[in-house]
């Protein structure tokens, strides 16, 4: 079999805004990342990312669809969005038992009511295993899934083939296919000559996953961004905001860090906060005030000085950034001793 290559351009773009006309959201990938992808792809074998949450995991199947696909839908990734109910057989397909009991009673035709293979459509991972290399699935957060499910999926990210139970008795004459155009077997084999999807597996770590599992998969764990690679992010995603305002905005945000927070603010949520500003009533006030409020901050604490007069109070978007109360009483304890004393 010849070589599997991930050839990747230099700029890379994540998710497309809701807006068409909205410029695209330039990525700013990690460039052992990219290395990753490359084996994952190679190999065949899922690539699994952890990182904290908004640290851009579920951007880079974006990313990495927009390079391999050469259609509209193919640049969008088959996204399987998990939950604490989440089974293997619902990433791979389902089957309407009620439709066909309904059309069943109802009269409806007999030749499509007797073949079950009219109720089965298949979703996102059965899809792409079907359609093959141009693809890119993502199973988006596996760790809040059942303890079952990595290791109910061994065998499917192993051989690329699954079988729906519900057509075991079927035959293969006449073919049926699924609205997207695949034929429907009991046994599910993916051509060989297409190849595999790259499958794309986030977990936040919630809880460790089965060893069988991660065995089968292509590891690397997104590390925090420092304050250049931050600075490049927002230029890429901000690119008319003042770079001078951006630095302070980075600077700021890694002070806050240091805090010992509950719940420290993510890549994600820089983003929206530095992008908060403009959406105030006095952009032009609150863009100075983040200036004053950057320059104030102690290097050895990260907290505003004592000198300034300024608390995370005065912070314009600070609900961007902080979203626990526990967090926010430890922030206003700090920065202003009365507080303390009133308390």
């Amino acid at each position: 079999m010849p070589s599997k290559i991930l050839h990747l351009v230099p700029k890379y773009y994540g998710k497309p805004a809701t807006d068409p006309k909205a410029p695209l959201q330039e990525y700013v990938p990690h460039p052992h990342l990219l290395n990753a992808a490359r084996l994952a792809y190679a190999l065949g074998r899922p690539l699994l990312l952890t990182g904290e949450p908004g640290c851009g995991k579920t951007d880079f199947a974006w990313v990495l669809a927009q390079q391999l696909g050469q259609t509209r839908d193919e640049r969008r990734p088959l996204i399987c969005r998990v939950s604490s109910q989440t089974r293997a057989q619902d990433l791979l397909y389902h089957y309407d038992a009620l439709r066909r009991l309904a059309d069943a009673q109802l009269g409806g035709d007999h030749a499509l009511v007797r073949d079950p293979r009219h109720y089965v459509e298949l979703r996102e991972l059965g899809l792409g295993l079907m359609r093959g290399g141009r693809w890119v699935v993502l199973i988006d957060e596996i760790d809040k899934a059942p303890r079952d499910l990595p290791n109910d999926l061994l065998h499917v990210l192993e051989d690329g083939e699954f079988r729906i139970p519900e057509l075991s008795r079927v035959t293969a004459e006449p073919a049926v296919t699924d609205r997207n155009g695949v034929p429907l077997n009991y046994k599910m084999k993916p051509d060989d000559t297409l190849g595999r999807p790259l499958i794309v597996i986030t977990s936040n770590v919630e809880r460790q996953l089965p060893e069988p599992f991660l065995r089968r998969c292509v590891f690397f764990h997104l590390p925090f961004p420092n304050e250049d690679d931050l600075r490049r992010i927002l230029q890429a995603r901000l690119p008319d905001q003042d770079t001078k305002l951006q630095a302070r905005q980075v600077s700021t945000f890694m002070a806050l860090r240091q805090q010992k927070l509950t719940k420290p603010p993510s890549t994600a949520e820089l983003r929206d906060w530095a992008d908060s500003i403009r959406h105030l009533p006095k952009p032009s006030a609150a863009s100075a005030t983040v200036m004053r409020f950057a320059d104030a901050l102690d290097e050895a604490t990260g907290r505003p000085s004592a000198e300034s007069g300024l608390s995370w109070r005065d912070l314009p978007g600070l609900p961007c950034l902080v979203k626990l109360h526990e967090d926010l009483q430890r922030l206003g304890a700090e920065a202003d001793p009365r507080l303390t004393e009133a308390s």
